[in-house]
């Protein structure tokens, strides 16, 4: 099926002039760098407030929404899965949310950032200076829906190998830390001997 049968598809708030970025109140904005298909969706505290536009209230994400960086090189998909009534998401974000029940928000995030999909979007991507993604060419990209069963499973796979992305990346650093901490004695060590000698 095509993805644009399986979701419905919008841009983010469309800001009509600067983004009015304030300390307190207002409303909370996803933009393209809070994105990420390694390490999904940081939502609950690292969001910039923005003034709240007009109709923001129309614009807010629900849990199980897919936020895909249509702007740049970096096409990833990120499913947001908080619950909260003031999140919306930057103009260079699509939002997508699954109008049925035939496929899941996770499984399509895990197939839009497999590599192979990527490729196939690097190919529809327009934009000289700096490249895009129209909304029509990413809701014609065909998508494989297999059972809910099977996504489910596919789902809960891609977690797992998530999890361990993270738990490598801090036995590596705590390695490092090791290590280093192992060097740096061992030099203190030795000039406390020429020291002494």
């Amino acid at each position: 099926m095509r993805l644009g049968e399986l979701v419905e598809m919008r841009t983010g708030y469309p800001f009509r002039k600067r983004i009015p970025f304030v300390e307190k109140d207002g409303c909370r904005l996803v933009q393209m760098g809070d994105v990420s298909a390694t390490k999904g969706l940081i939502w609950d505290s690292g969001l910039a407030r923005v003034e709240a536009p007009g109709d923001w209230q129309k614009h807010v994400l629900h849990c199980g929404d897919l936020l895909f960086v249509a702007r740049g090189v970096r096409n990833e998909t990120a499913t947001f899965g908080g619950e909260a009534a003031d999140v919306i998401a930057a103009p260079h974000l699509f939002v997508m949310r699954c109008n049925g029940r035939s496929v899941s928000a996770e499984y399509l995030g895990w197939y839009l950032n497999l590599p192979e999909t990527r490729e196939l979007i690097k190919k529809v991507r327009g934009g000289s200076a700096v490249p895009f993604v129209p909304m029509a060419a990413l809701a014609g990209l065909e998508v494989p829906v297999p059972s809910m069963e099977m996504q489910n499973t596919i789902v809960c796979i891609d977690r797992l190998k998530l999890r361990e992305q993270e738990l490598l990346e801090e036995i590596r650093g705590r390695r490092r830390v090791l290590v280093d901490g192992l060097m740096l004695g061992a030099v203190r060590r030795q000039t406390e001997l020429r020291v002494a000698g």
